[in-house]
């Protein structure tokens, strides 16, 4: 009887670690953490704009607005919020997003299947490139421009021709993510707003999984009177590794640091190492007291197990 008993507790342990190392290998993709962010810095604009992009170059930060009748390109003064110089778009076409390649914009039309290159020493429109389809965000990662077009997908383009190379799909905990709207590349990692909600994503460039997410609704709770009016606008800063980021319509722009800093990867190894400590543990937890049990079942003077633990 005691060695079957014991058998069967190794049996159990084995399969207890086995079932562990199986599950840490086969588990789904780790839930996308918040983190913080802190404001560094405010500058008011002169006039709202119906935010569609953002780009910081040599101390000024480059705006697209849209609306039928009411796109435009911005130059704005970093340090006044003074609008530096502006060129307007023609009334046929809804301003979407920009990005800055090499000495031009690139900006994109929501529903004309058009991107213009502007060039940015004299805003003016030097190329058109045509498309398929809604143009919502683009950034440009160093090699690809990087386009959303409203729905979960994100298309990596040549920039020199357009054409698509290859795309993502966005999904945050194992779930499409819709309406990806204006984006921002650093290094690796895409940001990105997501139309009508509050937050700011980080978004593996290989992947597509969204790794990490902050809801600055503190912000956007003082700007905006109208649904539309939402956080939309997403501008790396190199000179200070923080984020300018704006809305629809709002009389701010706000420099932002994120915060509480996580390594994904390291997230996702001390959970599992916490699963498989769990599992091992609630293994010796439940079978050690049988095994004394049964040891000690017929020596009455030995304490019990609990006796022991005093």
């Amino acid at each position: 009887m005691r060695g079957r008993l014991e058998a069967s507790i190794v049996f159990i342990l084995v399969f207890s670690i086995s079932f562990s190392a199986e599950s840490m290998a086969s588990d789904p993709v780790e839930e996308a953490e918040e983190r913080g962010f802190k404001v560094i810095k405010t500058i008011p604009l002169e006039k709202t704009s119906f935010t569609q992009g953002l780009e910081v170059v040599d101390g000024s930060i480059f705006q697209s607005s849209g609306l039928y009748g009411e796109s435009r390109l911005s130059e704005i003064d970093l340090q006044s919020g003074n609008i530096i110089r502006e060129m307007p778009i023609n009334d046929s076409y809804f301003a979407e997003g920009i990005t800055v390649l090499h000495q031009s914009i690139i900006m994109l039309t929501w529903m004309g299947e058009q991107a213009f290159r502007i060039d940015i020493s004299n805003f003016s429109i030097v190329e058109n490139f045509t498309f398929e389809g809604e143009g919502w965000g683009i950034c440009f990662n160093g090699e690809f421009l990087v386009m959303s077009n409203g729905t979960s997908q994100i298309s990596f383009r040549d920039p020199e021709t357009f054409e698509i190379n290859h795309t993502i799909q966005v999904t945050w905990d194992g779930q499409p993510v819709p309406n990806i709207n204006e984006l921002e590349c650093v290094g690796k990692e895409i940001f990105a707003n997501i139309w009508l909600q509050d937050v700011i994503i980080s978004i593996d460039s290989i992947s597509g999984n969204v790794q990490y997410f902050i809801s600055p609704t503190s912000i956007s709770s003082t700007q905006g009177t109208k649904s539309n009016e939402v956080l939309n606008g997403i501008a790396f800063d190199k000179s200070s590794g923080g984020f300018w980021i704006t809305g629809k319509n709002w009389t701010h722009i706000y420099l932002i640091e994120i915060t509480n800093q996580v390594t994904p990867g390291e997230i996702q190894e001390t959970s599992g190492l916490n699963r498989f400590s769990k599992i091992f543990i609630i293994s010796i937890t439940l079978l050690l007291p049988l095994s004394v049990f049964f040891r000690n079942k017929n020596k009455p003077e030995t304490p019990n197990f609990k006796d022991s633990l005093r």
